[in-house]
């Protein structure tokens, strides 16, 4: 079975200054911007709940009790995959931040 290939670069605006590109080439994103304490602010379905945590703000929306990301999520008011990609993105960061110099 073969992939999906991209064969061309294609910029898509998703919001007033925000851009999604497509581009050939690339299977993975490396976000070296992002500090793993802020990742949570860039993922739109969680803003409502950010501040329903225990310890809002520098909850990390997977180890501490009381979250309300969690309890979002558990209510289906989040979706698992994207919880799941939060996590990824987060551990990524995490281990980026600590191996830095």
């Amino acid at each position: 079975m073969g992939k999906n290939t991209t064969t061309d670069v294609c910029l898509y605006e998703i919001g007033e200054n925000s851009f999604l590109l497509d581009t050939p080439g690339f299977q993975t994103i490396d976000i070296y911007e992002i500090e793993s304490n802020n990742l949570d602010k860039y993922f739109i379905d969680f803003r409502d709940y950010i501040n329903d945590c225990e310890f809002a703000p520098g909850c990390s929306h997977i180890k501490e009790e009381n979250c309300g990301i969690k309890e979002a999520l558990k209510s289906s008011k989040i979706r698992e995959e994207r919880y799941q990609n939060y996590i990824k993105i987060y551990d990524d960061i995490k281990d980026k931040e600590e191996h830095r110099w």
